[in-house]
């Protein structure tokens, strides 16, 4: 465990230098979900969501429903982009001298993940905190749900962040799954337009990312003061979520441990 932690810190350490080495960039991590929350805020006041049949939102709350959508996304978009990113280790050599060390694979890839999740996001979550005080009126909900949804969140978060540095690691080319994650999480998960109201099609890929879970238990927790009981389901398929992200990556890990001590590459697909 004393390893595990040590790699853990020096992997968070080591991100923090490589990406996060100027002030300029939280700037730049604030202002393109900022702008794109504005845009979309002003193209939903053309509409009467009074008609949208959906129980959490309306016209008053319109404000918090979006930022909480953009909050949350906030989380996982970091961890798509840095998985992208920490991709470049096996170009730059970075990748063969950890596996010539005997340091815990599984270690590398979370403390890569917790590093960009914290990092990428907290200037967002500062601001959506002020607002969400702002805004406290329009605010239902209880200590507990909101503690125990948040925990879930940030373990769903790090452990998808893994999973994808586990395929952008190990495969000769995963640029496109860039491409697919990138927007498409945004549009089907329901940060803009609530879930409900999508074609049957756009639901089924919906329940592919596990942001439309996180979105949705935050917004019934914060807008409709929803229990722990009330959204059981949201949880209870979290935590499904959070078991194949796990056996997941520890396949990946072990299957390409074995693949590169046979051939001596690190590419496994």
């Amino acid at each position: 465990m004393r390893a595990f932690i040590k790699t853990l810190l020096a992997e968070i350490k080591k991100q923090h230098k490589n990406y996060f080495h100027s002030k300029i960039i939280y700037i730049s991590l604030f202002l393109w979900p900022l702008l794109s929350f504005i845009t979309t805020y002003y193209s939903f006041q053309t509409f009467d969501l009074m008609k949208s049949n959906v129980i959490y939102i309306t016209q008053g709350n319109v404000i918090i429903y979006l930022l909480i959508g953009y909050m949350v996304m906030s989380f996982f978009r970091s961890l798509v982009q840095s998985a992208w990113n920490f991709s470049f280790e096996r170009v730059s050599g970075t990748l063969e001298l950890i596996y010539l060390s005997p340091t815990n694979r599984a270690a590398v890839l979370l403390g890569n993940a917790v590093a960009s999740l914290f990092e990428s996001i907290i200037v967002m979550l500062v601001f959506s905190v002020f607002m969400l005080i702002l805004k406290k009126e329009e605010i239902n909900a209880n200590v507990i749900p909101c503690v125990v949804l948040f925990l879930i969140i940030m373990v769903m978060a790090s452990l998808w962040g893994m999973f994808l540095n586990s395929i952008f690691l190990f495969s000769r080319d995963s640029g496109f799954l860039f491409t697919i994650l990138e927007e498409p999480m945004e549009i089907f998960s329901g940060v803009k337009v609530p879930t409900e109201l999508f074609p049957v099609w756009a639901k089924v890929l919906s329940v592919i990312f596990p942001l439309t879970y996180a979105i949705e238990g935050t917004r019934r927790v914060l807008l409709l003061g929803s229990s722990l009981y009330d959204i059981r389901n949201l949880i209870f398929i979290s935590l499904i979520i959070i078991s194949i992200l796990i056996s997941s990556i520890m396949i990946i890990i072990n299957k390409v441990e074995k693949h590169t001590r046979m051939t001596g590459n690190l590419t496994l697909f």
